[in-house]
């Protein structure tokens, strides 16, 4: 069989959301993904994820509380629990504050999220084994959770072919074809052909590499994050068995992440989130000034950890790589075409489309399925971030 309603180019969290809710409504669809499953070559990788209501970006954050619901919805029918309950802590130098934590907290209030607010040592005496000073502001908003990543992966292919849809893995991309207003076909690298009345295009940084024959380009970058994991001085301290929170610490432009100790017992996972960027078939390769810049800021990561995480060893013991591919201001591209409307765009997800991916993928479903996507995706069209490489058939 080679013909279906839909074809959803990769099967990473983005695409995973879109062809389920579609195959859950009875749309004849075909997800296909160019690596076998499951992979480590993504953005959607990784044990965990962290998602909470708290973002600078006032639209991503109202895409959570449907994607936490649907997490919880998929958690039941899948029969393991996909996502834990750790509360949500936001800090920043008091000078900082108006940048990064009024906006958020703005929002919070303004959406009737309770939030609790901290200073300077009130800090480290909510949360042992962190020390801020008076200098520090900080919020706690309690629903944050973290996901576990890849069994949500398993949970969300598992379920798309329960429900009938087809998955086809380790095959290639390699053009996508407008035939007719409700026509389009796929060439794989195996010269395999299949049709559909739409496709929807959710494959990461290799989304420039699958339009290029239509003479379209993205405005997008393909960048690495590496990801480091710190030893506990005293096991459990910063657990997710002992209530420890996710956080993000705002230092300027930059922003240290953190998880709790739990995919890797003793360990917690906190990363200075600078992008090198990379070709994505090649991700272990970057520029000698990305690997300048690596290095020093590994080493404010380990002054970080020093003075704020005392509890902490101060110098990494493991570390993970993961691809994102990111637009200029971080915006996500959820859109159609404009002039192959059959053609539709889940992009730039900027490493932080893993939680509100549900409410991503309801949107990319709908417009794959000639429907509205729902006001809350509006700021997300293309807009200036197509590039036409020739004029436009």
């Amino acid at each position: 069989m080679n013909s279906f309603d839909v074809i959803v180019v990769g099967a990473g969290v983005i695409g995973s959301c879109t062809a389920y809710q579609l195959a859950k409504s009875d749309v004849e669809t075909l997800m296909i993904e160019q690596f076998p499953l499951p992979h480590t070559r993504g953005s959607s990788c990784g044990q965990t994820r962290m998602t909470q209501r708290p973002d600078r970006n006032p639209y991503r954050s109202d895409l959570v509380p449907e994607s936490i619901a649907f997490w919880k919805s998929l958690e039941k029918d899948y029969g393991m629990p996909l996502l834990i309950k750790t509360g949500h802590l936001g800090i920043a130098e008091s000078e900082e504050s108006n940048y990064a934590l009024e906006p958020i907290k703005a929002h919070m209030r303004k959406s009737n999220v309770d939030y609790t607010e901290l200073r300077g040592q009130d800090i480290g005496n909510s949360f042992p084994g962190l020390d801020f000073d008076s200098r520090f502001g900080a919020y706690y908003e309690s629903n944050g959770v973290i996901l576990k990543a890849t069994k949500c992966l398993h949970a969300l292919q598992s379920e798309f072919v329960k429900h009938g849809g087809t998955l086809q893995e380790n095959e290639k991309v390699i053009e996508v074809k407008h035939l007719s207003a409700n026509r389009v076909s796929i060439r794989t690298g195996s010269h395999k052909v299949y049709y559909a009345k739409s496709v929807v295009l959710a494959c990461g940084p290799w989304i420039n590499t699958v339009l290029r024959p239509l003479n379209i380009q993205l405005d997008l970058q393909s960048v690495r994050v590496t990801t480091y994991y710190w030893r506990e001085k005293e096991l459990g301290k910063y657990s997710i068995h002992n209530n420890f929170p996710t956080i993000v610490l705002y230092f300027g432009v930059f922003h240290v992440y953190s998880t709790p100790s739990y995919e890797y017992p003793g360990l917690i996972k906190i990363c200075y989130h600078y992008r090198a960027p990379v070709d994505p078939d090649a991700p272990d390769l970057v520029d000698k000034e990305s690997e300048k810049a690596e290095v020093e800021r590994l080493v404010i990561l380990k002054q970080i950890i020093a003075k704020h995480f005392p509890q902490l060893e101060s110098v990494p013991v493991l570390t993970e790589n993961a691809l994102q591919t990111v637009t200029p201001n971080s915006d996500y591209i959820i859109d159609k075409l404009p002039d192959f409307p059959n053609i539709v765009i889940g992009a730039g997800f900027s490493g932080t489309g893993f939680g509100p991916a549900p409410a991503i993928g309801r949107a990319l479903s709908r417009l794959a399925t000639f429907q509205d996507p729902g006001q809350d995706m509006k700021m997300f069209a293309l807009g200036s971030r197509l590039i036409y490489t020739k004029s436009p058939l």
